[in-house]
């Protein structure tokens, strides 16, 4: 109902200014018969033809400029100036003039209305995308310029000039040495700009909004920068929501584990402890004899702390393992994440009648990551490397697992020497629900990769049928004094 009363309105508009302008048109021609002027109303024609298409739509403007071109010629025709040869050329001049400025008015309002629409298109493509413009040059000055779209992704009024201070004010405090960084790339005249921070809003709402500027003009040494300005807070939100997800999942997939592993858990606690209570009647027996060695019983009492330790550490980590707990990215020693979920597999590799090959290349290398997701994955890989060995009985079930560094990244390999994998399945072994197994969920492999990816690694698989098959992980180094 709005629609049609607009467009009711427009065309009340329109008629209106329509009339107006042929009433313009007649008091022109009337102050022509009465003063008999020559020139003077062909340039108050020109004026009207000017106006109208400053002021009225095509079809409005048209009809104006007809309207005065007839009102010309009719009144050359009353005047019966078709008798004078001298009157003939000065209305052709006249009319032609007349003619000439209606077409050109015409074309540059044709030009006109096409910029509008198509700056009205891009408006709306801005505004759908949640993508501004923004123009800024970083000299004493400090100009800035942004579309209407990247004043609301700033939540400030459209009307509101823009400055560096402004956008600075929004910025969220850990985010401001960013912001920094890009004005003094600009003053360095960087050829592209890229980055992507946070904004706070009056109410405390977090943006995250992501820059790409190029500069594209010079004014006498004054480079301009020209971009884009995105709010992808959605993107971020559905990131994290996502994130939550397969962490959840990553848990669920750890009891699912320790469940398989209750033997080799089970095997990793009663070792210590049975060593505990050997080295505690070693120490009773050394007290007890008629002269106490008590150099002897002091060590059985160092071996009982050693093995208490041992178990100790071995339950903190199957509970780090089992707990449900947010990521926590710290920088840790790449070769000590590999022993630790070593040592809690050495039953699991014992049961399954495998031979560990271990070569730790990686000494002192550290990677920033969350260390009950990186164990695992090492754990997943290594069950699925000893239950691929389980049909193995013509060779030697051979576990190979080494660390190195390559390319600024710490790689893990492990190799099996069970029946491989065909060609056709490995393209397919990292997605969800895929699964070689009778009894499997098809989500370790698939969550393996997803924890990797959130380390800003990669990894993969190469197989050959009757040898092996060889998974391999590569996730960015870092320095020991890097830390959250």
């Amino acid at each position: 109902m709005s629609i049609i009363k607009r467009c009711k309105q427009l065309f009340i508009s329109d008629a209106m200014a329509l009339l107006a302008a042929i009433a313009v048109g007649s008091m022109i021609f009337i102050i022509n018969s009465i003063l008999d002027v020559e020139v003077a109303p062909t340039l108050l024609y020109i004026t009207l033809v000017f106006m109208s298409a400053n002021i009225f739509s095509i079809p409005v403007f048209l009809t104006v400029a007809a309207s005065c071109i007839a009102f010309l010629t009719f009144n050359f025709i009353v005047d019966a100036g078709y008798r004078d040869e001298k009157l003939i050329a000065g209305f052709v001049r006249c009319l032609i003039a007349l003619t000439t400025i209606t077409l050109l008015a015409l074309r540059s309002k044709k030009s006109s209305e096409s910029l509008r629409r198509k700056e009205a298109f891009f408006m709306g493509a801005q505004k759908l995308s949640r993508t501004g413009s923004i123009g800024f040059i970083i000299d004493k000055d400090e100009t800035v310029s942004w579309s209407a779209e990247s004043a609301r992704i700033f939540e400030y009024p459209v009307d509101l000039t823009p400055t560096v201070a402004l956008i600075k004010d929004r910025t969220h405090p850990d985010d401001l040495a960013i912001f920094d960084s890009v004005l003094e790339r600009a003053a360095r005249q960087e050829w592209h700009i890229e980055v992507e921070h946070r904004l706070v809003m009056a109410d405390g709402r977090i943006k995250h909004v992501h820059m790409i500027a190029n500069p594209l003009f010079n004014h006498h040494g004054r480079v301009e920068y020209v971009g884009a300005v995105k709010d992808v807070t959605a993107a971020r939100q559905a990131e994290e929501a996502l994130f939550h997800s397969q962490a959840k999942l990553a848990h669920v997939t750890r009891v699912t584990s320790m469940g398989e592993l209750a033997a080799s858990i089970a095997h990793e606690i009663n070792q210590p402890l049975a060593a505990v209570i050997t080295s505690g009647e070693s120490c009773k027996r050394w007290i007890n004899r008629p002269e106490p060695d008590l150099e002897e019983a002091r060590r059985s009492l160092d071996r009982i702390i050693q093995n208490s330790c041992r178990a100790s550490e071995v339950i903190a980590c199957i509970r780090a393992l089992s707990r449900q707990s947010d990521v926590q990215r710290k920088t840790e020693v790449f070769d000590d994440i590999v022993s630790d979920s070593l040592n809690l597999m050495q039953h699991e590799i014992s049961s399954h009648q495998a031979r560990l090959s271990l070569v730790a290349g990686a000494p002192g290398a550290c990677v920033k990551g969350d260390r009950v997701q990186l164990q695992q994955v090492i754990i997943n890989l290594i069950i699925n490397a000893c239950q691929a060995m389980a049909n193995v009985h013509d060779r030697a079930r051979l576990l190979r697992i080494s660390t190195s560094v390559q390319d600024n990244e710490a790689v893990l390999e492990v190799a099996d020497s069970g029946t491989g994998i065909a060609q056709d399945i490995l393209a397919t072994l990292f997605d969800p629900f895929f699964t070689t197994k009778h009894n499997g969920l098809g989500m370790g492999l698939a969550i393996c990769r997803s924890i990797i990816e959130f380390h800003g690694g990669r990894i993969w698989v190469t197989s050959t049928v009757g040898v092996g098959t060889r998974f391999v992980f590569a996730i960015p180094l870092t320095t020991a004094s890097d830390d959250q």
